[in-house]
C-alpha cells in the first residue's frame, strides 16, 4: 500500500493570464458548436457512415 505523499506537488504550474484563458476556452467552445452544427447538418458523414457522394 502507497503511504502519504509529500505535501506539495514537484511540478509548480505557473500563474495563466487571462486573456490565453479567455482565448482557450473560446476557442473550444466553438470547436465544440462547430461540430455540433455539422452534425446536425449531415451527422451520417460526419461520423463515416454514409459517403456525401453516393445517393
Amino acid at each position: 500500500m502507497a503511504g502519504p505523499g509529500p505535501a506539495t506537488h514537484p511540478v509548480q504550474v505557473p500563474p495563466v493570464r487571462p486573456l490565453y484563458r479567455f482565448a482557450a476556452t473560446t476557442l473550444g467552445a466553438s470547436m465544440w458548436f462547430f461540430l455540433m452544427y455539422r452534425a446536425k447538418k449531415d451527422g451520417p458523414a460526419l461520423l463515416g457512415w454514409k459517403h456525401p457522394w453516393d445517393h
